[in-house]
């Protein structure tokens, strides 16, 4: 079991709420990637974004909750 977190009174795992977070900061960059104009020129997008979301992910949950 790994660590959880307090949010408003109820205890959540911690990668739930990196999770979260993830996927919002690969919703905000695919804006970004719109709005660059980069966008189409990315892979299979199908991999693309969900990628970014794991790494993103990945990358709070090892740097917030080292275990």
């Amino acid at each position: 079991m790994g660590p959880q977190i307090n949010v408003i009174g109820s205890f959540f795992p911690s990668w739930m709420l990196c999770a979260a977070i993830g996927v919002v900061i690969a919703v905000i960059a695919r804006q970004v990637f719109l709005r660059v104009g980069v966008d189409p020129y990315l892979g299979p997008r199908a991999l693309v974004y969900p990628s970014l979301a794991l790494l993103v992910t990945l990358a709070l949950w090892v740097t917030w909750f080292r275990i």
